[in-house]
């Protein structure tokens, strides 16, 4: 984990981001009443927000978190931001690994699917990270999951070699129809696609990063400096 000092500090999209609470709940600023109780719950059980993208309305000055309720709620997705002086603590997104060692109740199926997958992973230098339904029940300890729930995986590859490697891991796990995958690749340039986009081989693609959502080529996207 990090202790961010100052406000230029970069928080990654979807990395875990904890506050000093209830400090934090005198300066965030939300849509309503409704979203404010839902977050000082979460918060006041210790538990981390997600930074995200920027969205119109934002302010350069504050950082962008996220929350997702559980299934059972009618708005599932909650905006808000807060200075960075209230941040606690950041952390990346949490690892497939560690997941799977919490033993948070899965489908049917699905742990022997994970465990060889992350282990296939491994054996290509690839950490995969969670986001999704499958991170926030490890965090929340409360159902998120679904039977046709998709598993949301993060990969960054250090190698143009390692990404493509990665691709083909997920898509034949993908094409076993055990679990559903979904997620994003990270490029080293801090920009994200999501990898089945990225299989699919289109001329352009959506790109998400801290700025926000655009579309760009898929050309320009592999052209990685740090890959070349």
């Amino acid at each position: 984990m990090i202790a961010p000092q100052s406000s230029s500090f970069v928080y990654k999209r979807h990395s875990r981001v904890w506050l000093n609470w209830p400090e934090a709940a005198e300066r965030m600023h939300v849509q309503d009443g409704v979203q404010a109780a839902a977050i000082h719950q979460h918060a006041a059980r210790g538990l981390p927000f997600v930074a995200r993208s920027r969205q119109p309305g934002d302010r350069l000055d504050m950082v962008q978190l996220g929350l997702r309720l559980p299934r059972t709620t009618d708005q599932r997705s909650l905006a808000f931001c807060v200075p960075a002086s209230v941040v606690r603590e950041a952390s990346d997104a949490m690892t497939l690994s560690e997941a799977l060692l919490q033993q948070t109740p899965l489908p049917a199926g699905w742990y022997d699917t994970l465990i060889h997958l992350q282990t296939d992973a491994a054996k290509l230098g690839l950490t995969l990270r969670i986001y999704g339904s499958l991170a926030w029940q490890c965090v929340t300890g409360t159902p998120y999951l679904a039977d046709n729930s998709d598993v949301d995986l993060l990969l960054a590859p250090a190698t143009l070699e390692q990404a493509h490697a990665g691709l083909r891991l997920l898509d034949a796990v993908e094409k076993e129809g055990r679990v559903r995958l979904d997620g994003e690749m990270i490029f080293p340039d801090g920009r994200a696609v999501a990898w089945k986009e990225l299989l699919a081989n289109t001329r352009l693609v959506m790109v998400k990063s801290n700025e926000g959502v655009a579309l760009a080529t898929l050309e320009s996207v592999w052209k990685q400096s740090a890959w070349h």
